[in-house]
């Protein structure tokens, strides 16, 4: 009798059996089963493509177009004062534009934005307008044919809105704000550069008229020691030595020529006693001129003529003047001093004595009193030539003297006067440079006021779009389908990853390893089938009317609102 047999004892965990891989017939089997669950993602997926496309407002570009006018005047005449290159004035013109005050007057002028100023603050506004103003980037553009062809710069700026007119209106009052921006900061750049220069210019001649005051302060000071006066200088005291030289040999003439003269009055003096007859007779005194009184007289005279005549070039404070005064007073006082003897002697004898000269010697003696009246005249003469020469003799040493104490002086002046004429040439080669610069800045100031400078011009004005740019319809559709047919697929796959019966024969006979003989339909109730399939159909019907009614619904709203 066999031995009992154990019971086979199944562990407790559960088995974890490989999928085994699909192939064509699994993965046709697989979208059967769950058609339903990508076909209505995909349906849906359509239907949001369409509503969204359709109920997007339509949004217009208004698109012109503006390029750079070169210069009328070349720039190797006239030097413009703007430096600054094209492309970044154009962006800070477009920074001043789209700034926000501006673009509030903008949106205020001509309404826009009505739904978004209802229930977004107004920087938020600004911020959307700010992202529908497109600037396009410097272009090297062709225009017209054969002769009249042009290569010109060029920039587009645009302006997208719902309202096709309103974007057309906006985007050509944008080109005139950026045209006129343009030639004002141009304009007021080159004033500013213009004024620059003149406060410069009047610095620079404030600085001049200073350095040329004290140069005319130091050269009244200094005149004669100056650098380019010092062979100036040099001459001058040769020429004032050989002046005393010359002064010295005349006055030593002059003083031989008295020396004769003397001697020629001394000999007609002793001619003349000898004239004289020795007869004498003695007559009743009469008063009678004394010849040394005439002869102080005449000096008296001579001395004053002398002072009168020095009055007009000096003061009486100069030393020439001094001595001819002193002299004056002395020749006064022996004057007085004569007069006194002479009462003294007439009191004491009331008669004299009286020569009595021959007939025969009269004529001649009236000869030698005349000769000596001449000879007395040319002494006098040669005393005042002589006390001349001695006074210019005087004056040049002086001058002499003072032009070698400014000699000595001129080097330690020399440094400062150097130093002074070069803080001129410095000062006088900036105010010369200033002067161009603000000459030609003028210039090219003048040439912006008459609109002749590099300018900004309308090339193609904006047009009233037919077409709206955006949105894409056939690609937002596109792009819905794809989303719901990518979203049926993963839903299918979830499902297809959960359900892990057996679905078809080729699992049995690969889980199982088993051999199939014959196969049993599942057998289930006639009307729970109908059933199911009406709900079914009844479902689908239901999704895709609305389906159907909300996509009608958006295209006829967009071109019911487009008309």
């Amino acid at each position: 009798m066999a031995a009992p047999t154990e019971p086979l004892t199944l562990p407790d965990q559960p088995l974890s059996v490989q999928r085994r891989p699909f192939d064509i017939e699994d993965y046709i089997d697989i979208l059967r089963r769950h058609r339903s669950w990508i076909l209505g993602p995909a349906f849906l997926g359509l239907v949001a493509g369409v509503v969204t496309a359709f109920l997007w407002p339509d949004s217009y570009m208004a698109t012109g177009l503006i390029r750079v006018v070169p210069p009328q005047v070349p720039t190797r005449l006239v030097q413009t004062n703007v430096t600054e290159e094209m492309t970044s004035r154009v962006n800070t013109i477009y920074q001043n534009i789209v700034a926000r005050s501006n673009l509030v007057n903008l949106i205020q002028t001509y309404s826009l934005y009505p739904e978004d100023r209802k229930r977004l603050p107004t920087d938020d506004v600004v911020e959307q307008m700010r992202k529908d103003i497109g600037l396009g980037e410097m272009q090297y553009l062709s225009r017209g044919a054969g002769a009249l062809r042009q290569n010109v710069n060029a920039f587009r700026i645009s302006f997208s809105y719902s309202d096709r007119r309103l974007a057309q209106k906006v985007c050509q009052d944008l080109i005139s704000r950026f045209i006129d921006e343009s030639t004002k900061s141009r304009s007021a750049a080159s004033v500013s550069t213009t004024e620059f220069f003149k406060d410069q210019y009047e610095v620079a001649k404030r600085e001049l008229d200073e350095i040329d005051s004290k140069i005319s302060v130091f050269k009244s000071r200094n005149f004669g020691g100056l650098p380019e006066q010092e062979q100036m200088l040099f001459s001058r005291i040769s020429a004032m030595e050989a002046t005393i030289q010359a002064v010295g040999g005349q006055i030593s003439r002059a003083q031989q020529d008295k020396l004769q003269l003397e001697s020629q009055l001394r000999d007609l003096r002793d001619q003349a006693q000898v004239l004289a007859a020795p007869v004498t007779e003695t007559i009743a005194s009469a008063p009678v001129k004394n010849d040394r009184l005439i002869e102080v007289d005449r000096d008296i005279e001579r001395t004053e003529a002398s002072i009168t005549a020095m009055r007009e070039t000096y003061t009486d404070s100069h030393p020439d003047m001094q001595r001819l005064l002193g002299y004056l007073q002395s020749k006064k006082a022996l004057r007085e001093q004569i007069l006194r003897e002479s009462e003294a002697a007439r009191t004491d004898s009331a008669v004299k004595t009286r020569s009595v000269i021959s007939p025969a010697n009269a004529t001649k003696l009236r000869e030698v009193n005349a000769s000596i009246s001449k000879i007395q005249a040319a002494l006098q003469a040669k005393d005042m030539e002589i006390d001349d020469l001695n006074r210019q003799l005087n004056d040049t040493k002086n001058r002499l003297r003072a032009s070698q104490a400014r000699m000595e002086a001129s080097p330690s002046a020399n440094q400062e006067y150097i130093q002074l004429m070069r803080d001129r040439s410095l000062v006088a080669s900036r105010y010369e440079e200033l002067g161009r610069k603000m000459q030609d800045s003028s210039m090219a100031t003048d040439l912006e006021n008459r609109k002749q400078g590099e300018l900004l011009e309308t090339l193609e004005n904006p047009v009233i779009p037919e077409e709206p740019y955006a949105p894409k319809r056939p690609f937002i559709i596109a792009i819905g389908v794809v989303v719901g047919v990518g979203l049926g697929i993963a839903l299918a796959g979830g499902r297809e990853i959960k359900d892990s019966s057996l679905k078809n024969l080729k699992d049995v006979r690969a889980y199982t390893k088993l051999t199939v003989l014959g196969s049993i339909p599942l057998l289930e109730n006639d009307f729970v089938i109908r059933r199911r399939r009406r709900l079914s159909w009844l479902a689908w019907t239901t999704t895709f009317l609305l389906g159907i009614l909300l996509m009608a619904g958006s295209i006829v709203y967009y071109y019911t609102s487009r008309a």
